[in-house]
């Protein structure tokens, strides 16, 4: 494929990107020969000497990807659903329950202890929790910008550019403008570290040890209420926490160059700093990504690093701000190799017919702005552009798996193709692990780790009927495990390559009404039982995958709570979704008090979910009870998804 410096029509033909410091590693080879993706690696990094052994392990590191944009009332899931299910989490790992021969629920342990049968796993007793965010900022376009103030509170930031970085702000329940340093995750290292048998010694390579069960969860429930709202419409549930585990080499800035091209400049020492105090090379690993809006964070450095431009407001060199149009061929058939962007074709002699102008304002070979609005970037590009900003999904897959990832230098080829060639260890199947930038961010030791003991988690939108043992039935348990046939049902054949073959309609990604549906945007709210009906999204978003009542419904009018959810709060006045299923309707038409959440198919997480088989467990933002039925309701909020995580993980638990 020709480099996107051709994209940019009033971009010098052919622009090679600039270098900048800091993206070289300490010994990356220069030639980047290819490692081994699931062989073992010498002490230098290279292929060669075995692995040192897996040993049973009571150890747990524990990552979180919150999503925080401030599109998608995410302050509404972590308060009611995913706070709540953090007591029975926490308590069933640190007391495993008690088993018969047979497998059969005993009841929970006492201090380690059974009083019949035996523990499923032994208990927990060293665990690191941390949280990442799904804001990385605008990367290199220009939104998000890091000095962002939060709108409801001026005097806080508002989180469009976490980083990656692990964060422990601390935050109170209904009030998003409140933000408290939490003692028991103190900076720099902002994580919680269970383990009742170590005394602080105030070393700060750990942060304070807690022994009571209680203040770990009273923190944790703060810490994810902390993620906050504000955050970045460009949403990195999957690249987030790919920067923080497996990056070896995580840039600190995004700079721009000549001839519309950037670079990426430097290394994150903070996250450098954080993932080696947090991730240990012998315990057991899991990854929970919660998020209920599609990912739409684009490589900048793909199309001759001018993949950036797709995060721009206005697409750099064009009449009318929109982006290229791709050829005809996308539109039908995306996979198509006579698919692509139609200004790869700008001086051919069939541009006329490949490219004809998009109505009403579109124009030569450039998209009509409403045909681009920013919010939608990220859908289906290909049959969009003719050309797609994303990273592949193997990206994550990969780095969840496989021995050995690509460093910075060596992720595109001369033409600036995502074209990986695994050259440093993957810091996630390391020991060792470099604590600044000063150190060898590549060649790193193998660690005993192997992905049998990575899990993955997705919280993400696909309603749960979908992953129910009887869809029929509102108080049927969710699947622990889904077959071939439930995964086609939730993603079809193969969304990432258009083939939707099988899918249920509420998970398809559309700006218009879906065909599946019998509850067309008219129709009544309550219509669709999953997501009440299809809705006008005027192109600038996409229908939902499902809704979910509120615990108790927010009045977005002021003075009152709307104030503390000022910019996120969908039934505000003009907004988008002021006149759907999210609002209160009464005798006169819509009000602006919200009485549901929503989410949108994630497809690009659940894909992840679906690769990794047995290693992933999945639920669903929109849970099964929306309200407690009764103390301890088992089916309430995202108890099922993370009790599932919990067998999922008992079987590399030491027994």
């Amino acid at each position: 494929m020709k480099r996107l410096a051709s994209l940019l029509f009033l971009v010098a033909a052919g622009a090679a990107p600039f270098a900048c410091g800091g993206g070289k590693l300490a010994g990356s080879s220069a030639d980047g020969g290819a490692g081994s993706s699931s062989g073992s690696m010498a002490s230098d990094g290279s292929p060669g000497s075995p692995r040192p052994p897996w040993k049973p392990t009571s150890k747990l590191d524990l990552l979180f990807m919150i999503q925080n944009s401030s599109k998608t009332n995410d302050f509404l899931i972590a308060n009611d659903f995913l706070t709540s299910a953090v007591p029975g989490f926490i308590h069933r790992l640190l007391n495993p329950n008690c088993v018969d021969t047979s497998g059969n629920g005993l009841g929970s342990s006492q201090s380690g202890k059974c009083a019949q049968g035996s523990l499923e796993f032994a208990p927990v007793i060293d665990m690191h929790v941390g949280i990442v965010t799904s804001s990385l900022g605008g990367r290199g376009g220009d939104q998000c910008p890091d000095n962002a103030t939060n709108p409801a509170a001026p005097n806080l930031s508002a989180h469009t550019n976490d980083n990656g970085e692990l964060v422990a702000r601390g935050g109170v329940a209904g009030n998003p403008t409140v933000e408290n340093p939490v003692a028991d995750a103190p900076s720099p290292d902002n994580f919680l570290w269970w383990n009742p048998y170590a005394a602080d010694t105030g070393n700060m390579t750990q942060p304070p040890s807690l022994s009571s069960e209680s203040q770990l969860v009273s923190d944790l429930q703060s810490m994810f209420l902390g993620v906050n709202v504000h955050g970045c419409g460009f949403t990195a549930p999957l690249e987030s926490w790919y920067r923080f585990l497996v990056q070896p080499d995580p840039y600190a800035d995004v700079m721009h160059g000549p001839n519309g091209t950037v670079a990426l400049d430097g290394v994150d020492a903070t996250v450098v700093k954080q993932r080696h105090d947090f991730l240990r090379p012998d315990s057991v690993v899991a990854v929970v990504v919660v998020a209920n809006k599609p990912e739409e964070v684009f490589d900048p450095l793909t199309f001759g690093a001018q993949g950036w431009a797709f995060s721009n407001t206005a697409f750099p060199g064009s009449p009318n701000m929109a982006a290229p149009e791709g050829t005809i061929e996308c539109r039908s058939n995306p996979e198509s190799t006579s698919c692509t962007s139609c200004a790869f074709i700008k001086n051919q002699a069939s541009f006329s017919t490949e490219c004809p102008n998009d109505p009403p304002g579109g124009m030569n070979g450039y998209l009509d702005p409403s045909d681009d609005a920013l919010n939608v970037r990220a859908f289906h590009m290909k049959q969009r552009f003719g050309i797609d900003g994303q990273f592949p999904v193997d990206r994550y897959v990969t780095g969840l798996t496989s021995f050995t990832v690509p460093d910075r230098d060596h992720e595109h080829d001369a033409n600036g193709n995502y074209a990986p060639s695994p050259d440093c260890g993957n810091p996630l199947f390391s020991m060792n692990l470099p604590v600044d930038t000063s150190s060898d961010l590549c060649h790193l030791a193998p660690g005993p780790r192997t992905p049998k003991q990575v899990f993955f988690a997705v919280i993400g939108g696909v309603p749960h009927q979908l992953l129910q043992t009887d869809p029929r039935n509102p108080d049927s348990p969710q699947k622990t495990t889904l077959g071939a046939s439930d995964w086609n049902t939730v993603l079809g054949a193969d969304p990432i390559h258009y083939d939707f073959t099988g899918a249920d309609f509420h998970m398809l990604e559309s700006e218009a009404d879906r065909a599946g549906s019998s509850c067309p945007d008219t129709a009544a709210d309550d219509c669709d039982p999953i997501n009440g009906r299809e809705f006008a999204t005027n192109k600038s978003d996409l229908q939902f995958a499902c809704i979910f009542p509120l615990a108790m419904a927010l009045d977005c009018t002021s003075p009152g709570p709307g104030d503390a959810y000022k910019g996120v709060c969908a039934c505000a006045t003009g907004g988008l979704d002021a006149k759907t299923q999210l609002c209160e309707k009464g005798a006169a038409g819509y009000t602006q008090v919200q009485i549901n959440g929503r989410a949108y198919p994630t497809i690009r997480p659940l894909a992840v979910a679906r690769a990794l088989g047995s290693q992933a467990v999945v639920g669903s933002i929109c849970p099964i009870h929306a309200k407690e039925a009764a103390p301890g309701d088992p089916l309430y909020g995202y108890a099922p998804t993370l009790q599932a995580l919990t067998d999922r993980l008992s079987s590399a638990l030491a027994k």
